[in-house]
């Protein structure tokens, strides 16, 4: 049964993972961090309501690498809230405010999360769906 502590490192984990990615400060051959962290049918619903499979959203961020600067992006993961959790799986709420070049964007996500040996942190990423905040 997923604890919101146990959560709360997954979602810090993966999305330190994403600065990592995005400043180019891991290589390319450790982008297993990323895609072993999203199960087979992940979804995810942007900000803007798109709809988006596991394939696309990787097929993003593999092109994304080195992008920005380094010390130009970074991510902070705030209020981590457990909603429900059901036998090994749990939902979960957080926040996410991004720094891009002085430019700051956040967005509140719920996630649907599921325990597997298998997975880099030991969660596996299900589904995610993103809404912006103002």
């Amino acid at each position: 049964m997923p604890s919101q502590s146990a959560c709360r490192v997954e979602i810090e984990r993966l999305h330190e993972a994403f600065v990592e990615w995005y400043t180019g400060t891991i290589e390319p051959a450790e982008f297993d961090r990323i895609d072993g962290a999203l199960g087979a049918d992940f979804e995810m619903i942007t900000p803007a309501g798109d709809r988006r499979s596991r394939d696309a959203v990787l097929d993003s961020i593999r092109r994304a690498h080195g992008r920005e600067g380094q010390g130009e992006f970074d991510i902070e993961i705030r209020n981590v809230e457990l909603r429900q959790v059901i036998d090994s799986a749990a939902a979960v709420r957080y926040e996410e405010w991004q720094e891009t070049q002085g430019d700051t964007t956040a967005r509140i996500s719920t996630a649907l999360l599921r325990e597997a040996a298998s997975a880099p942190g030991g969660l596996l990423w299900l589904d995610l769906h993103e809404t912006s905040l103002e």
